[in-house]
């Protein structure tokens, strides 16, 4: 034992590992609960980031009665920042108590600790005891945005919207005071001409596919919070209150697609509270799916705005042109959704499912390109880009333990770092893979419900359509779009520009008698 803490000390991480789990193995007697401990720990520093939660789990599964049990959860609160969350390393922090965190032990952590339990309480639905974790993160820490974005969520999901405002309203003020700051020592030390290091993500430097920058990662949460306020304002029927924050996220961002969709719905929604300019929130409604169908994202993956043109038109009494929206979905997806369970059926286990689902998300599935983009929005999924993301990272230990020594590799902990990542690896293809099967089962029974809407949509035009006889001969032209100082009006010639994305006005004009 003392030999392997040693090298510890001496940073020869991998010969203490290998003394560490000859203790811990019983190869060699000695203290076991003390050498577990220091493997997860030689573990983690070789960046065997598995393999060392795997150790510290079996800690963890002791329960209190081992004596590195408390001294377990602050690596474990690092191995949160080094592992995507398909690891499942907020269920092993669970574990313990929110009483356990007042110990002396984790005042450098506590912050980290507040949020990650807090947001495991939350995940459980414990909505109480996850607010009242979430709610003690300090501003000074970095995780005060993210504790903030998930309370906001966590009073959204309890109802009680004036708390769930605020929070969100806190992370856009937090996110753009940092940017704001963060932007001023860019300028700084440009004028000095020395570089300033900026402060890095809360882990490792990016080795998977998802990773941010801090800054990078609390733009995003101010991003989600605008999404957030919005939700909240729609469901209380504050439509315009709705599109002013859906409005603050840009173009570059990861969700911005998803707040086009909101705005189009909202802005269809406010006929309801503003009929006397219903032309110009019909205009815009069209405008955004307009944007929606621009060749920079794929045709129509967001099935339901196609329901929303046939309406809008509909209610313009535009009925061919309704007709038209309708018979376009006919022609898509009915076919896709049978397309869809082909893949699933294509691939009955989960491993199977992940590998296709891999080749979708890589774009080289070999399907109808609409049937793979389809599927490919599907897969999108944040959620599920943590799991992809953490196969990614158990590979990369793969691979970085076929460059470790023959002495580690031909130890006994170099067979049990293999079968713990063997083991992992398998579990975490087919959690990805059960993952995918979910969403894309959303997406079938999405386009399913949506097929029986417009059926009925369908059988309303056909019935107005026989009751609509001359059409007016001169149908008021469309209300012109009110702009301020910032914009002007240009009239589109067919093509798309990036800058005019989400401020396309569609011309359309009621024919309707009454």
């Amino acid at each position: 034992m003392a030999q392997g803490e040693a090298a510890y000390k001496a940073e020869d991480y991998e010969a203490a590992a290998i003394q560490f789990h000859k203790i811990a193995s019983g190869e060699i007697p000695g203290d076991v609960p003390r050498s577990q401990f220091w493997l997860g720990k030689s573990l983690y520093k070789l960046g065997f980031f598995s393999a060392s939660l795997s150790v510290f789990d079996e800690i963890v599964q002791a329960g209190a009665q081992h004596p590195f049990h408390k001294l377990t959860l602050p690596w474990l609160a690092s191995l949160s920042r080094e592992l995507p969350e398909g690891a499942e390393v907020l269920q092993k922090v669970g574990t313990y108590k929110p009483t356990d965190l007042e110990s002396e032990e984790f005042d450098e952590v506590r912050d980290e600790l507040y949020y990650l339990l807090g947001r495991f309480y939350y995940q459980k639905g414990d909505l109480a005891q996850g607010i009242a974790l979430l709610d003690q993160v300090p501003k000074t820490s970095d995780y005060y945005i993210p504790a903030k974005f998930f309370l906001g969520v966590a009073y959204t999901r309890d109802w009680k919207g004036e708390p769930a405002v605020e929070s969100f309203k806190e992370v856009l003020r937090r996110s753009i005071a940092l940017r704001e700051a963060a932007e001023g020592e860019r300028k700084k030390a440009k004028k000095k001409k020395v570089k300033v290091k900026g402060k890095g993500r809360r882990g490792r430097k990016s080795k998977t596919s998802i990773e941010l920058t801090f800054e990078d990662e609390m733009r995003q949460y101010e991003h989600l919070a605008a999404l957030g306020l919005a939700n909240i304002f729609y469901m209380v029927g504050k439509f315009d209150t709705a599109i002013k924050y859906l409005d603050k996220v840009p173009l570059d961002s990861a969700y911005f697609l998803d707040a086009i969709h909101w705005a189009a719905w909202a802005e269809f929604r406010m006929v309801e509270v503003d009929e006397e300019k219903a032309n110009q929130h019909y205009q815009r409604t069209l405008g955004y799916v307009h944007t929606l169908n621009a060749p920079f994202f794929e045709d129509y993956l967001y099935p339901d705005a196609l329901k929303l043109k046939a309406v809008t038109y509909y209610f313009n009494c535009r009925y061919d042109s309704a007709k038209r929206t309708v018979d376009e979905f006919n022609r898509r997806y009915p076919q896709t959704m049978e397309d869809l369970k082909g893949i699933l059926e294509k691939a009955p286990e989960d491993f199977q499912l992940y590998d296709l689902a891999l080749k979708i998300r890589q774009e080289d599935s070999g399907l109808d390109p609409f049937v793979e983009q389809v599927a490919l929005k599907a897969l999108q999924d944040k959620q599920l880009g943590k799991y992809f993301a953490y196969v990614e990272e158990l590979e990369r230990e793969m691979e970085m333990f076929e460059d470790m020594s023959g002495n580690f590799k031909s130890a006994g902990v170099g067979e049990r770092v293999t079968e713990d990542l063997d083991l992992a690896l398998s579990q975490a293809r087919e959690a990805t893979g059960a993952e995918a099967r979910t969403r894309i089962t959303g997406m079938i029974n999405e386009i399913k419900s949506l097929k029986i809407e417009m059926i009925k949509v369908q059988f309303e035009i056909l019935e107005k359509r026989k009751q609509q006889k001359e059409l007016e001969a001169y149908p008021p032209k469309p209300e012109k779009p009110h702009i301020d100082s910032e914009h002007e009006i240009y009239k589109y010639n067919g093509e798309y520009w990036q800058d005019e994305l989400g401020y396309y006005r569609y011309e359309v004009t009621s024919i309707c008698k009454e």
